[in-house]
């Protein structure tokens, strides 16, 4: 953990002053020029807020010089919050019952994960393209720009927001996949937190772009989410957000009948089985699949480059059976979120098989 996170984070009772006790801070490399202060309005590392004492590029690179192993960080309303491995855990005192089966089942999925392969067999360059598209920007508009992104899973992409594009990466998930995700991270503008996207501990107004692919459906109430997510973004900011199409014929007109079986399976047998019950019924429709995909492979009828792994297919299964909640909305439904909370610019950007992405920039 970065001290620059001191100033974006805050307490869930909506405090800022926090502080780092019982630390374990160890020099690192930090090589990166600096021409500029990167925090707005309060300096970890000296612990005073930037409009009483005046900050250089020179403090920045301090600051960045130094990582945070272990600690606590604590709030004067008396929450403490343990930074464990080098990650800031922002999590409730306690989960609800169902927001432990999910952040059972997003590490779970994420366990399948070899840090550096494909998700959902999309391999990064290709999840870069998406992510562009998506958000309806080009790179050279990226550099320097801070991002929040909602629910970032493995944390590939957040690495490659930093590395490729330039950015600075908030990157905040519930499951314990985060882990592997800090341990190969190299990038120091990429700040890794375990936490909700219905309770994140940043502050508001401060974040250039928030992404949120494939979370907010797995949330109980996906608009919920949305309104929540976007108090972290900066007037005239942009947000995208990926949701599911609904299962019916006009989304679905090809694969209606798989899709509504899959679904009643889920809602009804798969999500209510403990998750690792879960992994072993998945385990053991492998033959059968891998058999199928060599047939279709041998039959012309797929091609080498979308063959699945095992353990690529045992993350769909998760993702497709395990969520207790797996909200659908419609493209119209989702833009009329965004005019309710004064968006504009509006822009369905990425229609795919199962679901849609759409951005829009917060009014002035």
């Amino acid at each position: 953990m970065k001290f620059r996170l001191f100033d974006l984070l805050r307490c869930s009772c909506g405090k800022r002053d926090l502080q780092l006790i019982n630390q374990d801070v160890v020099p690192v490399e930090f090589i990166a020029p600096l021409t500029k202060v990167m925090c707005s309005q309060y300096c970890g590392l000296r612990s005073f807020h930037i409009e009483e004492a005046s900050i250089t590029p020179e403090d920045c690179k301090e600051c960045y010089g130094k990582e945070i192993r272990e600690g606590t960080i604590f709030c004067s309303c008396g929450k403490k919050y343990p930074v464990h491995e080098g990650i800031p855990r922002f999590l409730p005192d306690s989960l609800r019952p169902d927001f432990q089966k999910i952040q059972r089942t997003f590490s779970y999925e994420w366990k399948m994960f070899r840090f550096g392969e494909r998700n959902w067999g999309q391999d990064i360059e290709y999840r870069k393209s998406l992510f562009l598209r998506g958000m309806g920007v080009t790179p050279d508009t990226l550099g320097g720009k801070l991002i929040f992104d909602a629910g970032c899973g493995s944390g590939l992409l957040s690495m490659e927001m930093a590395q490729s594009f330039g950015m600075e990466v908030v990157a905040l998930d519930l499951a314990s996949g985060i882990e592997k995700a800090y341990k190969y991270n190299k990038n120091p503008f990429v700040y890794f937190i375990q936490g909700s996207v219905l309770e994140p501990p940043l502050r508001e107004a401060c974040f250039d772009y928030v992404y949120c692919a494939g979370v907010l459906v797995a949330l109980p109430d996906t608009k919920t989410g949305f309104r929540t997510i976007i108090k972290q973004l900066t007037k005239g900011g942009r947000c995208f957000i990926w949701v599911y199409h609904p299962i019916d014929r006009k989304f679905h007109h090809k694969d209606f009948m798989k899709m509504t079986v899959y679904n009643a399976i889920r809602k009804h047998i798969t999500s209510r089985l403990p998750i690792s019950t879960q992994y072993y019924l998945y385990l053991t429709l492998m033959p059968a699949f891998l058999m199928k995909q060599k047939i279709e492979l041998l039959a012309g009828r797929k091609q080498k480059k979308d063959a699945l792994t095992l353990r690529e297919k045992m993350q769909a299964l998760f993702d497709m059976f395990s969520p207790t909640y797996q909200n659908r909305h419609t493209p119209e439904e989702v833009m009329e979120w965004y005019k309710e909370e004064g968006f504009e610019n509006i822009t369905v950007s990425d229609i795919g098989p199962y679901g849609f992405g759409l951005y829009g920039n917060l009014g002035q």
